[in-house]
């Protein structure tokens, strides 16, 4: 992978097409501005990619809206909806994940479950503690940056649509499936059984404050109120715990990297392994949460290559894009 990379570098390096390297570096530096301010949400980055993609001439910006408009109101849409199933939801599921996490981790913990071990363990080890706090807090709010920072290399950086294209739509197929599944089962994340029990939940300014899990602990070291305001106003779906898209989207991300470059697989799955573990550790997501995403994106890239890539992308997009002529480099010519 790193071999490929330094080519594409190489390749970037031409004057034709060093642009591209500061457009992409321009869109990295507005990520870790907006996800340290505010955090990343789609319509932020939406309308940011809108004013870069103009920079880049007339074409290449209809072009853009033609690829990213669809997906970005979609996961604006998605986002919104999230507060809805929130409140269309019937019962929470709350014992029943418990369970099955305890049935997984029975010969292991005899009857504990990792996310809570976890919250025991970093008591006894406090500098350790916000060592792990830190790391993990950042993994985890990594979740929409990714795959927009993935989506915009693949699209802008390798100019490679097809690619672009399949790893949009299994990240949308995932996202309606996720949404269905808040709606239909509503579950409680282990944050919430840790400090109520399997008591149904009553008015909602009972529960949060804790919303946030163990990034309030984040919030108490440096002072703020980031994460706890975060996850208590924007993450307005507090049972949405399965599947886990925060465990989903690394793998994703990290599949379709390997998809692309074909190098250091062992490297990429650092990301999504990391990030589960920040999942449980900060006491949001059960392991069966997880495991449960990992299968909805197995479905979701076959629905996404085997029927929406070929059926819309190759019979209603690909074909009514002009093709961009090559850059025809100069010959040398000695005399």
């Amino acid at each position: 992978m790193i071999q490929k990379l330094r080519d594409i570098l190489a390749r970037l390096q031409r004057d034709e097409h060093k642009w591209k390297i500061y457009v992409l570096l321009g869109v990295v530096v507005y990520f870790i501005a907006i996800n340290q301010v505010i955090h990343v949400r789609p319509d932020h980055v939406f309308v940011a990619l809108v004013l870069l993609s103009f920079l880049l001439g007339k074409e290449r910006a209809r072009r853009f809206l033609v690829d990213w408009l669809p997906f970005v109101l979609f996961w604006v849409a998605y986002d919104m909806m999230r507060g809805v199933a929130d409140s269309v939801r019937g019962q929470i599921n709350i014992a029943d994940p418990y369970r099955w996490e305890v049935m997984l981790f029975q010969p292991l913990l005899h009857g504990d479950i990792p996310s809570f071990y976890f919250q025991v363990v970093r008591e006894t080890m406090p500098t350790l503690k916000q060592i792990l706090n830190l790391i993990s807090a950042n993994l985890y709010t990594l979740h929409f940056a990714m795959p927009l920072l993935l989506g915009w290399i693949f699209w802008h950086t390798t100019d490679d649509r097809p690619m672009y294209y399949k790893f949009v739509y299994t990240l949308t197929v995932l996202n309606a499936m996720a949404l269905i599944t808040f709606m239909l089962y509503p579950a409680a994340p282990p944050w919430y059984v840790y400090h109520y029990g399997f008591v149904q939940p009553i008015p909602e300014s009972s529960y949060w404050g804790t919303s946030a899990g163990n990034l309030i602990d984040v919030d108490k070291l440096f002072g703020i109120s980031f994460f706890t305001t975060l996850w208590d106003s924007f993450n307005s779906n507090h049972f949405a715990a399965i599947p886990s898209l925060h465990g989903a989207y690394p793998v994703v991300v990290s599949y379709f990297a390997w998809l692309k470059f074909r190098k250091r697989p062992v490297l990429l799955s650092l990301y999504p392994a990391l990030t589960w573990f920040a999942a449980v550790y900060l006491n949001q997501h059960y392991v069966i949460d997880l495991l449960i995403g990992l299968l909805y994106i197995v479905f979701a890239y076959a629905a996404s290559v085997h029927f929406l890539y070929p059926k819309v992308f190759r019979r209603f997009i690909e074909k009514d894009m002009p093709v961009e002529k090559p850059v025809v480099e100069k010959a040398v010519v000695s005399t």
